[in-house]
């Protein structure tokens, strides 16, 4: 059986993991980088920890795997009807199964200037891009800053609380003698408004406890180089990052024939995961209950590829069971919220929990020595010690 996986991240890599060695199974992976990004992490790039937490060599996860292919390629083109994909390069890619876990993409929803002006933390990419810009900043130390970050869901939670606490340190160890104000933003009447009350007021006390600046019920008008406009009001700043709006990669838009869109632009799938006989959507792209949670993206890898595994060995399909991940979400330093099932742990019994939860993932995928390396990068403080001091 000839498997193609497009998409390096969470879902893309539990998957050729689980065909990892698997007999008459060979597995390409195809991704348009040649690194694995922690998504769940990239925040704190951002803001002074090690890059080296976030991006992995995919090679890094299958030294031991004899029938894993790793390429470097932008698919672009699928042809369903010759089961095979196209890349950006030209080549042509076989499969008898194709699983697309290729994630999701950010959404400006039309609003004038904002993918101009603001700053993101989708990728290691633009988490780097922001982190430059802070410390150019820091070099002036005679202009206030007003930083404004949009939308309260995780990233943005995890950002302005994580921001304000690091501009506080930079401040204090250096002497950078000016103020900083960190606002968010949010369109619904609380933050994370998905979640329960209970979880979503305990984030709250703590992020005005850090000094956040919260502006529920404010939707985001334009941005200009130096404004961002609300629909009452203006806030001068040059530093918006935006986290409201996420979409589903757009190839799947270019084959109506093979995928139907459903919320957010994810695809319809059936009980098993599958478009049509031959492929399979997971993790971000799929339109399931629980879509849009790293678990939830490895949960679908392990499902699909248990499926083919019976399918090689001529055994029927088992049905999907969507299950309900662990939100956990980190406030600041040492200081994180966990909602299991009904029950709310915050504090630094939270942080421990979440950073546990971090080294899980990661030796999920990487070997132990590697795992431990990779997951300790989160406890390095990179500074801007020598920017600060010019």
């Amino acid at each position: 059986m000839r498997v193609v996986i497009v998409g390096g991240g969470f879902g893309g890599v539990k998957a050729a993991l689980s065909l990892a060695n698997k007999k008459n199974i060979d597995v390409k992976l195809i991704s348009d980088q040649n690194y694995f990004e922690y998504h769940a992490a990239l925040y704190r790039s951002a803001t002074g920890r090690s890059p080296l937490e976030v991006t992995i060599p995919l090679k890094d996860f299958f030294e031991y795997a004899k029938n894993i292919e790793v390429i470097q390629d932008l698919i672009t083109d699928i042809d369903s009807s010759s089961n095979s994909v196209i890349g950006e390069s030209g080549s042509n890619y076989k499969y008898d199964k194709l699983i697309m876990a290729i994630g999701n993409v950010t959404e400006y929803y039309g609003i004038k200037g904002l993918n101009k002006f603001s700053y993101g933390i989708k990728t290691i990419h633009e988490a780097l891009k922001l982190k430059r810009e802070i410390h150019e900043q820091l070099i002036n130390n005679n202009i206030e800053r007003n930083y404004v970050v949009v939308g309260a869901g995780a990233s943005g939670v995890e950002l302005s609380a994580e921001l304000a606490s690091y501009l506080k340190r930079v401040r204090k160890k250096h002497g950078v003698n000016k103020n900083f104000r960190v606002d968010l933003i949010e369109a619904q009447s609380k933050i994370m408004s998905r979640m329960p009350s209970k979880f979503s007021e305990k984030i709250t006390v703590r992020l005005k406890k850090l000094g956040v600046k919260l502006l529920t019920n404010k939707s985001v008008m334009s941005e200009t180089i130096d404004t961002l406009e609300l629909p009452n009001r203006s806030i001068s700043t040059s530093t918006v990052v935006w986290t409201a709006g996420i979409t589903n990669n757009k190839l799947f838009k270019k084959f109506p024939k093979i995928f139907k869109l459903g919320r957010l632009g994810r695809v319809e799938v059936d009980k098993y995961l599958c478009t049509n006989n031959n492929i399979y959507v997971i993790g971000d792209c799929a339109s399931t209950e629980f879509s849009g949670m790293a678990q939830t993206a490895i949960y679908d890898a392990s499902f699909v590829c248990k499926n083919l595994i019976r399918l090689s060995k001529h055994r029927p399909q088992i049905e999907y069971k969507a299950k309900k991940p662990i939100y956990a979400i980190p406030v600041g330093p040492r200081w994180a919220t966990i909602l299991w099932g009904n029950t709310v742990i915050d504090g630094r019994a939270g942080w421990v929990l979440r950073r546990l939860a971090d080294l899980k993932l990661y030796l999920t995928f990487l070997p132990n020595s590697k795992a431990l390396t990779v997951w300790r990068y989160g406890f390095v403080d990179q500074e801007v010690c020598e920017i600060c001091k010019k």
